[in-house]
């Protein structure tokens, strides 16, 4: 049996990673293939090599019904009519309200014919919204929509893969409200609502309030980026979150009720334990919210805890495999989350370390052994791991225990109405709550107590698997320490050779509507413009430029440009001061009113060309005969700091190799275009478009004379501004040999080769998935 639950997991794996779908038909014809070969042909592993292949096609055929359902591209920014249940509860975040709502009927604005479109759930956002949203409410909404999409780079989240995930065919804002019809019909969603308010009416404290309803319901809106922060360092995210540990535990403690229940009423101990454990893990769920993760381990439980009703022995291994194929069979995209590793890693380590005798310290070995063994995961997943979480952890999960014990009593005497116990259990809450969060708090105060290893490449993985293993193996304490020696080449980090074929290599990040362009030659990296910030208090730079950088083990920028003083540009800059080390900064206008890392000001007065901070910061002007030579390739400034307004001041870069060149417009005109032709060589090879593509730029003079063989277009998808214009699209196409844009091809990678000449790459062309 365990021989076929393993390769029914290795078909679920396998699937996902498809660059493209096939039509329906093909899998059917492979399908029908498979029979015809495996019954004509004999041979030793023909009933595995079915397993591999049908778990191969029924989480393809899933996929692909899933993909089905997306909002198709031709209706991007288009308005719609929608009538619909809000699903889940509804998160505020200030002024802005979203939730998810499930689809009941969804009709065009204009008076076309309604397409033919099977939209199931569509995430939204409401900034100042005219109703107050309630779970389960039915809304009347007129909503602008899009196809789900997100940015895409090299090492960056993908956002389009966790909305297919989770079901989510379409994304947009609320533009009018029409009507509101509250459901008055009992809900698990109505019943989390309803303890989220009676925690919020029993507590005042947002981090007591947070923790509550996160442990509760599910609900983690209350956390702050702080508060992550602080969970991240202490290696206690799990706990703060329902998790599988939690659920877990609901299982364990409805096993040991159902015992007692068992002898005291019904005088017999085997199904009672099973039925309350399997009850209250469901139970916990549910009141979850049935997330993903939680319902990956309610899955988990109960493959497990079944085989044992029929009294009949199944081995944990097999269980294990059985529960990994039970979730994949639900969520055949599970394989590509995270918490899918990390679930089911820590419980194939407990039946490892299960099989061995244990004594009085079992905890803290068991602690110590659960960190080792996650090791590589966590390296590879979150580039660090946190070294205090063992001790932390011993402390932590039966206090987290206990408060889950308390705030669940405390929710039922408010249910039932017995008030008298209701303030002292309250109080309890409290209590534990500021116990945990000093416990988290303390850790804070060690710089040590989160290793942060940047780059950790596939070689240094291997090698921590090794390590991670031979540690753990029961063979005495010198062998152990011979193997820790394998660590240190993670502790080095990768080894990059160096590379002497490209001269320069440049990437423009899809930031959406915005810029930021990175520019390599060698250990040398100029940045130009971060992106843009968001209204929640993040950035794109954190999501798509940073994520490459730590890849990279980049942890200094030699050079930062700020083009001009707009948001889509510079918003990223207060965060990217926070996480790297900057040699020189080059802007077009006054910084001193940008905070960094320090709480100090980054300043470049009007009448500053060239000066050096406190701190060690160069700063200067970006003005017009600015440049200099890295390793051969020349940087210079043909334009910047003045002009008019802000865009016309922006800094104008070229970069060139003598093989290849780039000019980085910022927002410029076609004023100014107008004027610095007569500065600019003809023939650039790459040219990123200038304001992102719209009408005020791109002249077809200045094209001509450019004479790009590739253009970029650095824009959002179904941005508002309808960049890049379409008219300006016309004429570049004219004028250029090909043309990118962020928002179709993801980040654009450009490369200066002394062999193979310019190379330009797309991500989404590139790195393909079937579901972007």
């Amino acid at each position: 049996m365990r021989s076929r639950m393993i390769a029914i997991a290795a078909g679920f794996l396998i699937a996902p990673w498809q660059p493209q779908l096939i039509p329906i038909t093909g899998y059917i014809c492979i399908a029908v293939f498979t029979l015809l070969f495996t019954h004509c042909v004999r041979f030793r592993y023909r009933d595995l090599f079915n397993c591999v292949v049908f778990a191969f096609l029924y989480s393809s055929i899933w996929c692909g019904w899933q993909l089905s359902q997306k909002l198709p591209h031709e209706f991007v920014r288009s308005d719609w009519i929608v009538e619909g249940h809000v699903v889940g509860l509804p998160q505020h975040e200030g002024s802005v309200a979203k939730f998810n709502l499930k689809v009941n009927t969804l009709t065009p604005v204009d008076a076309a014919p309604s397409p033919d479109i099977d939209v199931s759930t569509i995430k939204l956002s409401w900034h100042h919204p005219k109703a107050i949203i309630q779970p389960n409410q039915v809304l009347k909404l007129i909503v602008r929509l899009k196809p789900p999409h997100g940015m895409v780079n090299p090492e960056g989240f993908d956002y389009e893969r966790w909305l297919l995930v989770r079901g989510i065919d379409a994304t947009g804002y609320v533009r009018t409200f029409i009507s509101a019809d509250d459901r008055s019909s009992y809900s698990i969603t109505l019943a989390r609502h309803w303890l989220n308010e009676n925690i919020e009416s029993r507590h005042s404290v947002p981090s007591v309030v947070a923790i509550l309803q996160a442990l509760t319901t599910g609900y983690k809106v209350g956390f702050s980026q702080e508060d992550w922060g602080l969970l991240r360092k202490s290696g206690t995210v799990h706990l703060a979150v329902i998790s599988g540990l939690h659920v877990g535990f609901m299982a364990v403690l409805g096993w040991w009720l159902g015992r007692i229940v068992g002898l005291l009423v019904f005088h017999r101990t085997h199904l009672m334990p099973y039925v309350f454990s399997i009850a209250f893990a469901a139970g916990y769920t549910l009141l979850a919210g049935a997330e993903i993760p939680t319902v990956r381990a309610l899955i988990m439980i109960t493959v497990l805890l079944l085989s044992g009703v029929q009294r009949c022995y199944i081995d944990n291994w097999t269980r294990w495999w059985m529960a990994m194929v039970a979730v994949l069979t639900f969520s055949p995209l599970a394989v590509t989350e995270v918490g899918f590793w990390l679930s089911f890693g820590a419980v194939a380590l407990l039946i490892w370390l299960g099989q061995r005798e244990w004594r009085w310290h079992t905890a803290i070995v068991l602690q110590l052994y659960l960190l080792i063994g996650m090791l590589p995961l966590y390296l590879f997943f979150f580039g660090g791991f946190s070294l205090v979480a063992p001790l932390v952890n011993l402390i932590a999960i039966p206090l987290i225990s206990l408060l889950i014990i308390v705030a669940f009593i405390n929710l039922f005497l408010n249910i039932v109405g017995a008030y008298l116990l209701i303030p002292l259990l309250t109080q309890v809450e409290s209590w534990l709550v500021n116990i945990f969060w000093g416990l988290v708090g303390f850790c804070e105060r060690f710089d040590w107590a989160f290793v942060t290893i940047d780059g950790v490449g596939l070689s240094s993985l291997v090698l921590v698997m090794i390590a991670s293993l031979g540690v753990m193996l029961p063979v005495g304490w010198a062998p152990r320490l011979i193997m820790l020696l394998l660590l240190l080449p993670m502790s080095l980090g990768e080894i990059k050779l160096s590379n002497s074929v490209n001269r320069f290599t440049a990437i423009v990040f899809d930031v959406g509507q915005g810029q930021s362009v990175l520019v390599e030659v060698g250990d040398y990296r100029l940045l130009y413009d971060t992106g843009p910030s968001y209204r929640n208090g993040g950035a794109a730079f954190t999501r798509a430029v940073l994520p490459y950088l730590k890849a990279q083990t980049i942890r200094e920028l030699n050079y930062v440009v700020l083009s001009h003083d707009d948001n889509d540009h510079v918003g990223g800059f207060s965060l990217l001061m926070d996480s790297l080390t900057v040699t020189k900064i080059a802007s077009s206008y006054v910084l001193a009113d940008l905070p960094y890392a320090g709480n100090e000001s980054v300043g470049i007065q009007s009448d500053d060309t060239d000066r050096v901070d406190s701190v060690g910061i160069s700063k200067e002007l970006c003005v017009k005969g600015l440049s200099w030579n890295v390793e051969g390739v020349i940087f210079s400034f043909i334009s910047g700091s003045k002009g008019t307004n802000d865009n016309d001041r922006s800094c104008v870069l070229t970069v060139d190799d003598g093989v290849c060149s780039l000019l980085i417009p910022g927002d410029i005109s076609k004023r100014v275009e107008h004027v610095i032709i007569n500065d600019l060589e003809v023939n650039f090879d790459w040219l990123v478009a200038a304001h992102h593509g719209s009408r005020s730029s791109s002249s077809e003079a200045f094209l001509k004379h450019v004479s790009p063989e590739v253009v970029v277009f650095s824009a959002g998808y179904g941005n508002a501004f309808n960049h890049p214009h379409p008219d300006v699209m016309s004429v570049v196409l004219e004028n250029a040999a090909k043309v990118y844009t962020t928002a179709e091809d993801g980040a654009v990678l450009l490369k200066s080769s002394a062999e193979k000449g310019c190379i330009s790459q797309t991500m989404r062309k590139e790195v393909k998935r079937f579901w972007r």
